[in-house]
Parts: C-alpha cells; sequence; structure tokens
C-alpha cells in the first residue's frame, strides 16, 4: 500500500521485512499471504519475489534509520497490518511490532490510530464482500 514510493533497495529490504512478520509465528495465514502477494504488483518490477527472505529483524529494521518519520510510519503501518490482518496476534509478533515501534519511535497514539483505522479497513473490506457474495 505504502511502498511502492521507496528505492528499489528499501523495497527489497521492507519485503525481508514483511516475509519475516509474515512467518513469525510458523504459520502462513491466507489474509497475510494476500497482503504479501499483494507487494508484487507494487515494488519494482525487477524484484524477483522468490529471494525474499527471513532475516534478522533488528538488523533489516536499521537499514531504514535515515528514512524520514513518515516512511518509517508507512514501514511500520505495513508490517502492523501483516501482524493484525488474521486476527491472530501472538507474541512473537508482538515482539516484532514493538521492536518496530521502539526503532522508529512511533508513539502508543499513533499505534492506536493505526490500528483502529487499519481495523476500519477491514471491516469495510468484510461488509463489501458480503454485500458482493450474498
Amino acid at each position: 500500500m505504502f511502498i511502492a514510493g521507496f528505492s528499489k533497495d528499501l523495497q527489497e529490504k521492507f519485503l525481508n521485512l514483511a516475509y519475516t512478520m509474515v512467518y513469525a509465528d510458523g504459520r502462513l495465514d491466507e489474509r497475510e499471504q494476500q497482503i504479501f502477494a499483494g507487494y508484487s504488483v507494487e515494488v519494482d518490477p525487477s524484484i524477483d519475489m522468490s529471494k525474499v527472505h527471513a532475516v534478522d529483524f533488528a538488523t533489516e529494521l536499521a537499514t531504514f534509520d535515515e528514512c524520514t518519520a513518515v516512511d518509517k510510519q508507512k514501514i511500520f503501518f505495513e508490517l502492523y497490518a501483516i501482524a493484525l490482518i488474521d486476527e491472530s496476534y501472538p507474541d512473537v509478533e508482538k515482539i516484532l511490532v514493538e521492536l518496530t515501534k521502539e526503532r522508529f519511535n512511533i508513539s502508543d497514539d499513533k499505534v492506536a490510530q493505526m490500528g483502529a483505522a487499519l481495523k476500519n479497513f477491514i471491516d469495510a473490506y468484510k461488509n463489501l464482500n458480503k454485500v458482493v457474495t450474498e
């Protein structure tokens, strides 16, 4: 949703973070898979999605230190959405979200705003799906 404007290098690093978040709990939820697959249309077309892999989360986050606060919020939101989209939020995902929140200096208020916006987005999608399929 928000990574199209990043350089190819940062997109690749983000994809590795996203992959790590998707598989953090040891299982692949269909909704997480959909979000991850959606990145393929958003990123530079020369990126080989088959080479995306799990990384040391803290080390990879550090590569975004020079980004603007807004760009860090975009990365945080994307990772937070992956963690919450399956409506399961295990401790391992909470740890990665907290690590990102602290590294990027995201306030509790901003996290709450993002969580509420994401819930509204998920609810809107569910309602639209219901309307279309009934």
